[in-house]
């Protein structure tokens, strides 16, 4: 075990401080906290709204004289027609207006006309005007709760979980879908780079290192972990850049407790993440054995990590029928599961046994493919950058 952490720590420290490697990892961030942070010098100010205007063609509505809007006092001012409310736009006496048409009952919208481009503040006072407007008895309270009917709480019926609406049954479904993405991310961005790691031993004819002070396996799971680490830390310092993205273009739209954390799911994603990962990083490093050059190892190898991004391309087929036999065979193909299953999470139940298989499938898998790539190493090392054929592998697993 000693050997195989030398090996990872060396190949991590080799790698990390690659120019190539720190302009990826720390430029990407720093472009999403920009993009995160100008909503905030483009934000709307908090200034009082100015005098409204309404122009009732209906003739039958009562507007009120002033409304409340986010704890301001809007004045009201009302219009025979939309030309003397246009003037009164031109001169500045009011910063908007409304014109209900005659047939507004009927279903017909009203318009609004503004100077600057309408906000949701200005929007939101006008329905406010329009609601008070056709119910000019009902209390204050009446009209407040008009304003908001209702703020549904979802109990899960199998767990007894209950979830407010809004952000915290928002944060539930879109928990898996983002692991999903953070996973399909990880292994498209290390499996290229391991493949290349690999046939580099095959380069420097590392075969005396190998034999003197290495089993190929030590080797082999010393470059799996060191990049495994190394990509774990460019994923994990864009996944920090993307959430402080995040948080400043949504700074001040909601309350972070009310966010709902679904962590089965989180566990599952861990239970079957890790292991799939290092099935993808061990077999990207038999690639880059089988490959005659880095060229084509890298080539080999991202065309894995393209695969493991191919199931965002059923979305629509495991929004449609989670259940059906398909998602639950690509729940249960090694390579596929962690991103179908949790996809499948955002909008069924996935029942435990299912998962459970999937978890025993992809460690079989694990230990299987970590013996075949073991057992092709030696016989890759001999030859120096050739291509082994399906014969030489076939001759290899018979004989190593």
């Amino acid at each position: 075990m000693r050997k195989i952490w030398l090996v990872a720590s060396a190949t991590y420290r080799e790698r990390v401080r690659a120019g190539t490697f720190l302009v990826l990892t720390f430029g990407l961030p720093l472009l999403m906290v920009i993009a995160g942070a100008v909503p905030i010098f483009f934000a709307e100010s908090d200034a009082p709204l100015p005098t409204l205007g309404i122009v009732d063609e209906s003739g039958r509505l009562t507007v009120p004289n002033q409304v409340t809007v986010d704890e301001d006092t809007v004045p009201i001012a009302t219009y025979p027609d939309p030309v003397a409310a246009q003037l009164a736009l031109d001169a500045d006496q009011i910063g908007a207006y409304l014109v209900v048409p005659v047939d507004y009952f009927a279903g017909t919208p009203p318009t609004l006309y503004t100077a600057p481009e309408a906000n949701a503040r200005l929007e939101r006072a006008f329905r406010r005007i329009l609601r008070a407007a056709m119910t000019p008895d009902a209390p204050a309270w009446l009209l407040a709760r008009l304003s908001n009917p209702a703020t549904f709480s979802y109990v899960d019926s199998t767990t007894g979980t209950v979830v407010e609406g809004g952000v915290g049954r928002f944060s539930r479904i879109l928990t898996p879908i983002l692991l999903a993405l953070f996973f399909g991310l990880l292994v498209f961005t290390s499996t290229s780079q391991l493949g290349s790691a690999i046939v580099r031993e095959k380069d420097q004819r590392a075969m005396e290192i190998v034999i003197t002070s290495l089993a190929p396996r030590q080797l082999i799971m010393g470059k799996v972990l060191g990049m495994a680490l190394l990509s774990l830390t460019q994923v994990a310092v864009w996944l920090v850049g993307g959430l402080l993205a995040l948080l400043l273009a949504f700074t001040g739209s909601f309350d972070l407790r009310q966010l709902s954390i679904p962590w089965p799911v989180v566990g599952w994603a861990v239970l079957l993440g890790v292991p799939t990962y290092f099935l993808y990083a061990v077999l990207a490093a038999g690639l880059g054995i089988i490959a005659g050059d880095s060229q084509q190892a890298q080539q080999l190898a991202g065309f894995l990590g393209f695969f493991g991004l191919a199931p965002f391309w059923l979305v629509g087929v495991i929004v449609g029928k989670p259940d059906g036999p398909l998602t639950l065979a690509l729940t249960l193909f090694p390579l596929s599961s962690p991103m179908i299953a949790l996809l499948r999470m955002a909008f069924a139940i996935v029942p435990r046994w299912q998962l459970m298989a999937a978890l025993l499938l992809i460690v079989a898998c694990l230990f299987l493919s970590i013996w075949f790539v073991t057992r092709i190493f030696r016989s890759a090392m001999l030859l120096y950058g050739q291509t082994l054929r399906p014969r030489a592998i076939w001759q290899a697993l018979r004989t190593s």
